[in-house]
């Protein structure tokens, strides 16, 4: 009797809990009154039917698609950041950050000397849009050089393939380049690239005026056989271009346009690895130096053999006649002319490059450092270069004096050759 009234208390304290529901036993009656087992899935809400739901995941992933839009649309590439000390008495310490996109070069008039020297020398290009209108040489034409040095010997590149198709670099009278200047094509194309054809017409020099920014030269202060060349006369046609590559001795580079359209890729330092870069070569210059270059065509790169070019940063550009382009030491480049273009190119060594350039003379082993005097890092800049000048042996400046007469002798004789 106890027994019977213990499980009866325990059946209703079973049902008082809930324990015995259908949903606790997992059980349902059918409508023949059968027990079966209750399916779970058919018990759970179902979420995707629910509007309430279905309008939240919606809203959700808009939105996230609408943030990586903005992102995306907002990116650029990384800003290059070249901080410069100003000199200031009262806090020598004293810095200010500039921050340089590669969006685009810098384009300036009315470049004062000491800003130049503060933001650009030495550390970032920069185009002067104001250097040359003034100058002669923005009066030169075609048809003057054809009637006045048509018969004058220049030295050309000049290739079938691109290029890869350049070998050697050929002599012609002017005029004959002149006459199929209009010829150019994607992978045939000349380019008039001669170092002594200026030098040798002072009249035409008297056309360049002397620049501001280019007034500090030590390049000056070298003995006359050894002196780097001045004044490049480029002449191309359309579709000519350059190498990629960084300039002899990593001096900072000038290039005037007086004629056509040339485009620029300018690469800031640090990427030799991503621009494949061959080095080891020999300038051939008088006072030898390094060359550091590459093989690819930057505005037809190879991506297939040059895989790691595709990382590369570079600023793009063009250049209009009258505007001066000046490249810092370290940043390879390549140039494109657009259309026929006619430019000069030179070269400045000054207080903000000297070391670079003085550096790029010990590599070569023109001289042994442990040849300078004690002293040297305690002299003033121009007195370093002058020194190091006095101290190269005598066989380099024999070497540089073959060279140059060498050089002179090759043109006289294509001159010598030529009928009349």
């Amino acid at each position: 009797m106890a027994a019977k009234q213990r499980n009866k208390r325990s059946k209703q304290q079973q049902d008082k809990n809930g324990t015995n529901s259908p949903s606790a036993t997992q059980t349902s009656a059918d409508k023949d009154g059968k027990h079966v087992k209750a399916n779970p899935k058919v018990l759970t809400p179902n979420l995707l039917q629910n509007p309430f739901f279905l309008t939240g995941v919606v809203t959700v992933v808009i939105s996230v698609m609408a943030i990586l839009l903005y992102l995306n649309m907002s990116w650029k590439p990384s800003r290059m950041v070249v901080v410069t000390k100003v000199h200031d008495e009262s806090n020598p310490d004293k810095q200010r950050e500039y921050k340089r996109s590669l969006d685009t070069i810098d384009r300036r008039s009315n470049l004062s000397l000491e800003e130049y020297r503060e933001l650009y020398d030495g550390k970032w290009p920069v185009l002067i849009t104001d250097a040359l209108p003034t100058m002669r040489a923005m009066n030169w034409t075609k048809k003057f050089f054809m009637e006045k040095y048509g018969n004058e010997i220049i030295t050309i590149r000049a290739t079938e393939d691109g290029l890869a198709g350049i070998k050697d670099t050929l002599a012609m009278p002017l005029g004959l380049f002149l006459s199929h200047l209009h010829e150019g094509q994607p992978k045939l194309w000349t380019y008039l690239m001669d170092e002594l054809f200026l030098l040798q017409k002072p009249e035409l020099q008297d056309d360049l005026d002397d620049i501001l920014y280019l007034q500090d030269d030590f390049f000056q202060l070298f003995p006359r056989e050894i002196r780097p060349w001045n004044s490049m006369l480029l002449w191309g046609t359309k579709f000519s271009r350059s190498h990629l590559h960084i300039d002899p001795y990593n001096w900072t580079g000038t290039n005037a346009v007086f004629s056509g359209l040339k485009k620029w890729k300018l690469f800031p330092p640090g990427q030799d690895y991503l621009l494949h870069v061959k080095k080891g070569s020999n300038s051939g210059f008088p006072l030898n130096c390094f060359k550091y270059s590459s093989d690819i065509d930057a505005f037809n790169p190879d991506l297939k053999r040059f895989p790691r070019f595709a990382k590369a940063k570079a600023i793009e550009f063009d250049q209009h006649p009258g505007e001066l382009l000046l490249i810092p030491t370290g940043w390879f480049h390549q140039a494109y002319n657009d259309e026929e273009t006619m430019a000069v190119s030179s070269q400045v060594m000054n207080i903000n490059n000297y070391k670079i350039v003085l550096e790029e003379i010990f590599k070569a082993g023109n001289l042994k450092k442990k040849s300078l005097p004690a002293n040297f890092d305690t002299l003033s800049p121009e007195s370093q270069v002058k020194t190091v000048m006095r101290l190269l042996p005598k066989h380099i400046l024999e070497k540089g004096r073959e060279l140059t007469a060498d050089a002179l002798r090759q043109i006289d004789g294509v001159r010598n050759k030529q009928p009349g």
